[in-house]
C-alpha cells in the first residue's frame, strides 16, 4: 500500500504508539507492477513453508488417530490422552510468543527450530517405551508445531499484499495429502509391521525434509536488516525484550489449558486441580493487560494499539476463537461418535475413513479458499457467510439420530468446508489491516493462539456435557429396554453394565436374555444418540457469537490490494546488488 494511501485508510488507533516496532509499513518495499512478481527464489521459499505446514499438520493429526492403539500397546495408562493435549499447550503458547520475537528478531531460525523440534519429537514418539516418553514427544511436537503454525505469517509477508489472500489459498489447498493423515494411520496399522510407529517416523520423514528445504530456500529478512534504520544491537534488544509479558502470557495460557484439560475427565470440575489454574490464569491475563499499557515497553508482547482496534483486529480474535470451537472439537468429537454410533470396533479401516470425513470437507474448503475465495473478494462476507452457514448445519446434526448416517456424513463434510475458510480470511484481513506490517507475526499469531484455545475450551466442555447428558439419559432408556425384553434381574446391576456395554459386563449379570442384551445395546446407542445431540445444541448459541463478531469487522478495500511486498528474501537482495 502507498504510503498516503496507508495514511488515509487508518482510521482507527492512527496515533502514535509507544510501542511501536521500529519498521513501519511506510517502509516497506513499493514496487512497479513488473517487479512486484513472485520470484522463483520466493516461489521455493513458499514451497518450504507450504512443506511445513504440510508436516505441521501430520504431527497434530495422526497422532491424535492412534491414540488408542499407543494406549493399549504401552499402557494402560489414563494419562495417554495427554501426547496430544500437549500438542494443544505447547502450540497455543509458542505460535504467538514464537510470533513476537521472530518480528523482533528475524524469522529464519525460529521456523529452522521448529522443524528440528518436531523432528525430535517425532524420533522420540517412534521409539518410544512408555507413555511417559509418547508424552514428552507431545510436548515437543507442540512446542515445533507452535513455531511452524507462524508460516502464515512468514507467506503474507513475502508477496504483494494483492496476492496474499491468494497465497494463503494455494496453503490450503496442498493440505490436501496431510488431510488423509487419519486414513493413512490406520492403513499403517492394519498392514505395518509396526503399526502405530509408523506414524512417527512419517512425521520423522516430512519433518527432516521441511528443515532442509527451509535451510536452502527460506532466507527472510535478518536481525541486522530488521534494524537497519534504528541499529540496535542484539544485546540492547536482549534487555529490551519484554520478558514480564512474555512470562505472564505463557502462564495465563498454560494455566487456563492444564485447568480445562484437567477438568476433562481427570479431576472433578469443582476441585481445586482444575479451578486453582483456571483462576490464575485468568488472573494471569488481567495482569498481563495491566502491564502491557502501563509499562513503559519498547517491545510490548501484546501490542495495546492491536486490541484498540476492534473492526481491524480484536473482532477476528472472537470469529477464529469459536472456528477452533468447531475445527479442534469436531476432530474429537466425530470419531468418538461415529465410532460409537455407526462403525464396529472391529473394522479399523472403516474407522478411519468415518474419522477422515472432517479432512474430506478440508479439502473441498481448499478448493475453495484456492479458486474461489481471491476472485470473490468482499472477504468480510465471505466471512460472515461461511460462519451462518457453519452455524445453520451444527442445528443440522443436533437432529442426526441413530439411523441418520447419510445425513451425519454429508453434514459434517459440509460443516468441515465451511469452517476451515475463516482462518486464512481473518489471517489475510488482520495482515492488511496493520498499519505497521512488523506486527504480523504477533497479529497473526494470535488469531492461532485463540483458534487453539478455542478448541482445547470446547473439547472440554462438550466432552463434559457429552458424558453428563449420557449418564442422564441412559438410566431411563435402559429400564424402557428391560421392560420391553421382560427382564426379571437387577435394573442398578443392568445399569451398570450398560455403562460398560461389553459382552463381558452383560454376562455376568443373572437371568439376562440375549433380546435383553440387544435392547440395552439399542438403548446405549439412543442414549449417545441424545447426548451428541444436546453438544450441536449448545455449539449453536457460540456460532452466533462469531456471527456478530464477523459483522462487526472492517471490509478490505482498492487501495489494501497494492504490490507492496512488506519483507524481502535476503538471497533476492543479494541478486539485486550484484545485478
Amino acid at each position: 500500500m502507498s504510503t498516503e494511501a496507508a495514511k488515509n485508510d487508518f482510521t482507527e488507533g492512527s496515533e502514535h504508539h509507544e510501542d511501536r516496532s521500529p519498521v513501519d509499513l511506510d517502509k516497506s518495499p513499493v514496487l512497479p507492477e513488473d517487479d512486484a512478481k513472485i520470484t522463483w527464489k520466493t516461489k521455493m521459499a513458499l514451497l518450504a513453508l507450504i512443506l511445513m505446514y504440510e508436516s505441521y499438520l501430520f504431527t497434530l493429526l495422526m497422532p491424535a488417530a492412534v491414540l488408542t492403539y499407543i494406549d493399549a500397546d504401552l499402557g494402560p495408562d489414563a494419562r495417554y490422552p495427554w501426547i496430544t493435549i500437549c500438542w494443544n499447550l505447547g502450540a497455543a503458547i509458542i505460535v504467538s510468543v514464537g510470533g513476537r520475537l521472530s518480528d523482533i528478531a528475524g524469522r529464519r531460525w525460529f521456523l529452522m527450530a521448529g522443524a528440528i523440534s518436531a523432528a525430535i519429537g517425532a524420533l522420540i514418539g517412534a521409539t518410544g517405551q512408555s507413555i511417559n516418553q509418547m508424552i514428552a514427544s507431545g510436548i515437543i511436537f507442540g512446542i515445533g508445531g507452535g513455531f511452524q503454525e507462524m508460516c502464515f505469517a512468514c507467506a503474507q509477508e513475502l508477496v504483494p499484499n494483492k496476492s496474499r489472500f491468494q497465497t494463503l489459498g494455494v496453503m490450503i489447498l496442498a493440505n490436501h495429502f496431510s488431510s488423509i493423515a487419519p486414513l493413512l494411520s490406520y492403513v499403517f496399522i492394519a498392514y505395518s509391521k509396526i503399526g502405530w510407529r509408523a506414524c512417527y517416523w512419517w512425521c520423522f520423514a516430512w519433518e527432516v525434509v521441511t528443515a532442509i528445504m527451509l535451510f536452502f530456500f527460506y532466507h527472510p529478512p535478518t536481525f541486522e536488516t530488521i534494524h537497519q534504520d534504528d541499529r540496535k544491537t542484539k544485546w540492547q534488544l536482549i534487555k529490551e525484550i519484554d520478558y514480564v509479558g512474555l512470562v505472564l502470557f505463557t502462564a495465563g495460557c498454560l494455566l487456563l489449558l492444564l485447568g480445562l484439560n484437567w477438568g476433562n475427565g481427570i479431576h472433578p470440575w469443582d476441585s481445586a486441580w482444575v479451578i486453582g489454574p483456571i483462576v490464575v490464569g485468568f488472573v494471569c491475563f488481567i495482569v498481563l493487560g495491566f502491564w502491557e499499557i502501563y509499562a513503559p515497553l519498547s517491545y510490548p508482547m501484546l501490542p495495546p494499539h492491536l486490541f484498540k482496534q476492534w473492526r481491524r483486529f480484536t473482532a477476528f480474535l472472537v470469529v477464529c476463537f469459536v472456528a477452533g470451537m468447531g475445527y479442534y472439537a469436531l476432530s474429537v468429537i466425530w470419531p468418538r461418535q461415529s465410532g460409537l454410533l455407526w462403525v464396529p470396533a472391529d473394522q479399523v479401516i472403516l474407522r478411519g475413513v468415518w474419522a477422515n470425513f472432517i479432512s474430506f470437507g478440508t479439502m473441498v474448503a481448499g478448493w475453495y479458499c484456492a479458486g474461489l475465495m481471491p476472485w470473490i473478494k468482499h472477504e468480510k462476507w465471505q466471512l460472515v457467510g461461511c460462519i451462518v452457514i457453519q452455524t445453520s448445519l451444527i442445528g443440522s446434526m443436533a437432529s442426526v439420530g441413530i439411523t441418520d448416517k447419510a445425513q451425519a456424513i454429508g453434514t459434517v463434510i459440509a460443516i468441515a468446508s465451511v469452517n476451515l475458510p475463516p482462518s486464512p480470511l481473518s489471517f489475510g484481513m488482520v495482515s492488511l489491516h496493520l498499519n505497521d506490517q512488523t506486527d504480523i507475526g504477533i497479529g497473526v499469531g494470535l488469531i492461532s493462539t485463540f483458534r487453539l484455545i478455542g478448541g482445547a475450551i470446547a473439547t472440554a466442555i462438550y466432552t463434559s456435557l457429552q458424558t453428563s447428558e449420557f449418564g442422564k439419559v441412559l438410566p431411563g432408556h435402559v429400564q424402557s429396554a428391560a421392560e420391553e425384553s421382560g427382564y426379571a434381574g437387577s435394573i442398578h446391576d443392568l445399569i451398570q453394565a450398560a455403562r460398560v456395554n461389553t459382552p463381558a459386563a452383560y454376562s455376568a449379570l443373572e437371568g439376562v436374555t440375549n433380546s435383553t442384551i440387544a435392547a440395552v445395546q439399542q438403548a446405549v446407542l439412543l442414549s449417545n444418540s441424545k447426548s451428541y445431540q444436546l453438544v450441536y445444541l449448545v455449539a449453536i448459541a457460540f456460532g452466533c457469537v462469531a456471527i456478530c463478531a464477523s459483522l462487526s469487522v472492517k471490509s478490505i478495500d482498492g487501495s489494501q490490494r497494492s504490490t507492496d511486498i512488506a519483507a524481502r528474501l535476503e538471497t533476492e537482495k543479494r541478486d539485486t546488488t550484484e545485478g
